[in-house]
């Protein structure tokens, strides 16, 4: 699912560049402050799930069962070359449904990081990714549901259902993909914990060079908002993309396009700018009419 592993390998880059949003504007009220840590550690756990999503696309990539290259044959294990699972203990299956046909390949794939697997970059993972996928990969129609197993992220435990749908009006047009979250939970190992709800549009716009591939993410057409949820401080927000998202490769953070964050308790709302299409990692957060541009890759 090359749409998914566009975002390949950003994941501890992108953990240490947002953690810096909230350290790096000292001189800003406090108020400014906690909501520049709020939209990164939103930042965060949006990307801990995508990161299993990218996992999960190069799942299905690597056996030609999930293209209906073969029917059920009994559990075996795979290998997925990727940097993630390079590591001692990391176990890959995948089983194929006794229903499985090869218009309609069915299966479940299991990945199996043990007690523990720390990548090139030092990200920790545990527990295990469960894929289910129904359908061809990834004509339209088809679907991949993700679900968790005791899975954690550098001891950030996730959890929920995870369901992308190819909803790309033929195979020939941009690939684009609906991405539900349902029920997800990230805690972390102080046991505060941050739900959250969505439904984007994901759009993968290919380009002649592939290192100019974009990626465009935009809510769900039905629904009033992108995503829901509450923080590590127990508030409960409600998340809008006001203008599409436009992601490029080599730049962990969106290069465009407008969040906009609303407080359910206050109704205050915080706006964030991703800026012109450069990938210089600077935001502009707006807050009650006060306004800073951050620059999410300084520490300190």
């Amino acid at each position: 699912m090359k749409t998914i592993s566009f975002l390949k390998s950003t994941l501890a880059v992108l953990t240490v560049a947002l953690l810096g949003i909230a350290v790096s504007c000292t001189d800003e009220s406090a108020q400014l402050q906690q909501e520049a840590a709020d939209i990164a550690e939103d930042a965060i756990t949006d990307y801990y799930f995508e990161d299993a999503d990218d996992m999960t696309g190069l799942a299905l990539l690597a056996d030609n069962a999930t293209d209906g290259g073969r029917v059920a044959d009994g559990p075996r294990v795979i290998t997925i070359t990727d940097p993630r699972f390079n590591c001692t203990g990391v176990v890959i299956t995948i089983t194929m449904d006794a229903a499985s046909t090869p218009n309609v390949p069915k299966g479940v794939i299991v990945i199996d990081f043990g007690s523990g697997c720390t990548d090139v970059l030092g990200n920790l993972r545990k527990g295990k990714i469960i894929i289910t996928f129904n359908g061809r990969r990834f004509l339209p129609g088809s679907t991949v549901t993700t679900t968790f197993d005791g899975y954690s992220v550098n001891d950030i435990a996730l959890s929920g259902v995870r369901t992308l749908t190819n909803v790309t009006a033929s195979n020939v047009e941009a690939p684009k993909f609906q991405v539900q979250l349902a029920d997800g939970r990230a805690v972390w190992p102080d046991g505060t914990e941050a739900t959250r709800e969505h439904c984007f549009v994901r759009e993968w716009i290919r380009a002649a060079n592939p290192l100019n591939d974009a990626m465009v993410v935009t809510q769900c057409g039905d629904a009033a908002v992108a995503a829901s949820g509450t923080n590590r401080r127990g508030r409960a927000y409600t998340m809008s993309i006001t203008a599409q998202l436009v992601y490029k490769r080599g730049c962990p953070i969106a290069v465009s396009g407008i969040k906009q964050f609303t407080d359910v308790a206050t109704s205050k709302v915080i706006t964030v700018d991703y800026g012109d299409g450069t990938c210089d990692r600077i935001i502009t957060i707006t807050v009650d009419g006060n306004t800073r541009n951050v620059n999410v890759s300084k520490r300190g």
